[in-house]
């Protein structure tokens, strides 16, 4: 083994030890949060209540299940929960109680098309953030919702076989085949990675 490939497999072992605790701390919190007995342990019911609104607005039903459905809201909970530190929980519970009140008033009691309206409001105010800045606490809210909804959304069954192409398992290897037998455009289910 040369210089150059001992640095490449030091490399991708601190990686794994790294990553690899994460990525195991999030599939057990999915898998916590499937169990049909399980309730929400970090957030209030009212806390709830509003990420299981805004996690719908962001992947609603439509032909498939949405965030809700695949039990994103409960998800999120056992993040929080057994995965973050309590900084992590402090920014986004801060980051939530600025996302309630700027609607003027409480987020649950605006109708659905205000509801919309305000997480499509600041979802573009921290899109318009130049790289490097911080986004106010209420559009910080809505990107660290929407990463974690798509993060629980594809982990869970109805994002990996229903919108995602899945094969349990892969067969032979086709060399020239129709769009149509490839999945018709859909990507295909792949490791995430969290970040907030």
């Amino acid at each position: 083994m040369n210089r150059r490939e001992w640095l490449k497999s030091m490399s991708a072992l601190a990686v794994g030890a790294i990553a690899g605790p994460s990525l195991l701390a999030v599939f057990d919190a999915h898998a916590a949060s499937q169990k049909p007995t399980a309730k929400p342990e970090f957030f209030n019911p009212a806390q709830y209540s509003l990420v299981g609104a805004v996690s719908d607005i962001v992947i609603p039903r439509t032909d498939t299940p949405g965030a809700v459905d695949a039990g994103v809201p409960l998800f999120m909970d056992q993040l929080f929960k057994a995965v973050y530190a309590k900084a992590d929980q402090t920014r986004y519970l801060t980051a939530m109680a600025a996302f309630d009140k700027a609607g003027g008033k409480p987020f649950l009691q605006l109708d659905a098309a205000q509801q919309k309206a305000l997480v499509t409001k600041l979802h573009a105010e921290a899109l318009g953030v130049p790289k490097g800045g911080k986004p106010a606490p209420a559009a910080d809210f809505v990107m660290m919702t929407k990463k974690l909804t798509m993060l629980g959304f594809f982990l869970s069954q109805p994002g990996c076989t229903q919108v995602l192409q899945y094969d349990p398992v892969p067969a032979a290897w086709h060399a020239d085949i129709p769009l149509a037998q490839a999945g018709n455009g859909k990507a295909w289910a792949v490791e995430a990675e969290l970040k907030i």
